[in-house]
């Protein structure tokens, strides 16, 4: 997040848009290893604690709904970027953009607390083999797209 509030602060659109870029391709591989290997790995470790369930379910719907907002807001900020080569307006644009990484900003606070409180400890809590979970985990965070390999 810094580099992109960095970007930001110089009010430079190409680094602003690939700024976001690539926060939007780092958070969108962090959301599918949740959803392919974390989610996963926490129904298996409480399927038998019939009580968790619901919890667990619901937290689930708790971070996909964030999930959602991150992607969507980042799309809005991406779009937003795009039309200045067209319009020209860039001080409104750059401004709009900035709300909207502010918004992240502060949900994906709140989220990464959740996670770290309440999602974390149920992956390794269980029967699964951390050493596995976390191997598998880094392997989908470090699966960016072709156009970005090169720049982290």
């Amino acid at each position: 997040m810094s580099a992109l509030e960095d970007s930001l602060a110089v009010k430079e659109p190409v680094r602003i848009y690939r700024s976001l870029d690539l926060f939007w391709a780092r958070l969108a591989v962090h959301i599918r290893a949740e959803h392919l290997v974390i989610f996963p790995a926490i129904r298996e470790n409480t399927k038998t604690m019939n009580d968790h369930k619901p919890y667990v379910e619901e937290s689930f719907e708790r971070l996909r709904s964030d999930h959602d907002f991150f992607i969507k807001q980042l799309a809005r900020a991406i779009k937003a970027m795009r039309l200045v080569p067209e319009f020209g307006n860039e001080v409104e644009i750059i401004e709009v953009v900035c709300g909207l990484v502010d918004s992240i900003k502060q949900r994906l606070a709140e989220h990464d607390r959740f996670e770290e409180d309440h999602i974390y400890p149920m992956v390794y809590g269980g029967a699964g083999d951390p050493d596995s979970i976390a191997a598998r985990t880094l392997k989908e965070l470090e699966n960016l797209p072709p156009r970005l390999r090169n720049t982290v």
